[in-house]
């Protein structure tokens, strides 16, 4: 769907996707069945008219439903993320079809630990000129700090989730900056999964102050749209764009929301 107005689309840089035919009884959490069609009736608020798929962890490294829905691209400008391994085959045909990234699960909480497995798995996205997107947690910091060298040059690594810092956590943020500082690191100005006021994220202000003032060029946003694993209420993407209005510079929202997502996914 290509953008013909002057206004640049923003983009929801992090969305989940799930097929409701297939089966999860043996998942570690049971998704709804929502595809892109539900995105486009919940989630296309405020001039989303962009968004990256994130291949979910319960789906491993099947990317079948995720290469489905970014070929039929449904009225909204799609781009992925899939999750491979070290055998995975077939990674033309997930670059034809929109994916630009590898994701990397490497939280306690799923019980998925593959920091280790970075560097290889990271070389295997270079030979398709992908980044790499990684969901880990503060206490891995350091390890992925002394991985950086052995990764290939210039390659981009996005931390999910705001890296899932404490937000007042003073050696929380200096480890999310000492990696920021590499150059080569975006982070995710996600907040359902960081901050303690649903729908308000004011504790989160302090944070976004300083990771958009410092790193403005590599400060994207995603929703976690469906919220799975999410206590009702589920989050409103008005109200996350709403603090993000509020608490950046124009000039920051304008890169968060449409230049930083468009460089980085080759919109």
């Amino acid at each position: 769907m290509p953008n013909h107005s002057s206004t640049p689309l923003r983009c929801d840089c992090h969305i989940h996707v799930f097929d409701r035919d297939k089966s999860y009884a043996s998942s570690t959490y049971q998704p709804p069945g929502k595809g892109i069609e539900a995105f486009r009736a919940e989630g296309m608020v405020r001039g989303i008219g962009r968004a990256v798929l994130i291949q979910a962890s319960i789906d491993g490294t099947d990317n079948r439903y995720l290469v489905e829905t970014l070929r039929a691209q449904a009225g909204i400008e799609l781009r992925g993320v899939a999750v491979i391994d070290e055998q995975t085959e077939g990674l033309d045909d997930l670059d034809a079809a929109g994916v630009r990234a590898i994701r990397v699960q490497d939280r306690t909480r799923l019980g998925r630990n593959d920091l280790d497995r970075l560097p290889v798995l990271a070389r295997r996205a270079a030979t398709m000129d992908w980044h790499v997107e990684l969901n880990t947690e503060p206490a891995r910091y350091g390890r992925l700090q002394a991985l950086m060298a052995s990764l290939p040059a210039d390659q981009p690594l996005v931390l999910d989730h705001l890296g899932h810092v404490s937000p007042h956590d003073i050696e929380h943020l200096a480890g999310l900056s000492r990696l920021l500082d590499t150059g080569r690191v975006w982070v995710k100005l996600a907040p359902t999964r960081v901050s303690q006021s649903p729908d308000r994220y004011d504790d989160l202000a302090q944070l976004i102050h300083h990771l958009a003032g410092r790193y403005p060029e590599r400060c994207l946003w995603g929703s976690d749209w469906p919220h799975v694993m999410t206590a009702p209420p589920l989050p409103s993407s008005s109200a996350m764009i709403g603090f993000l209005e509020r608490e950046l510079t124009s000039a920051q929202f304008e890169a968060c929301f449409s230049s930083n997502p468009a460089a980085l996914y080759r919109f």
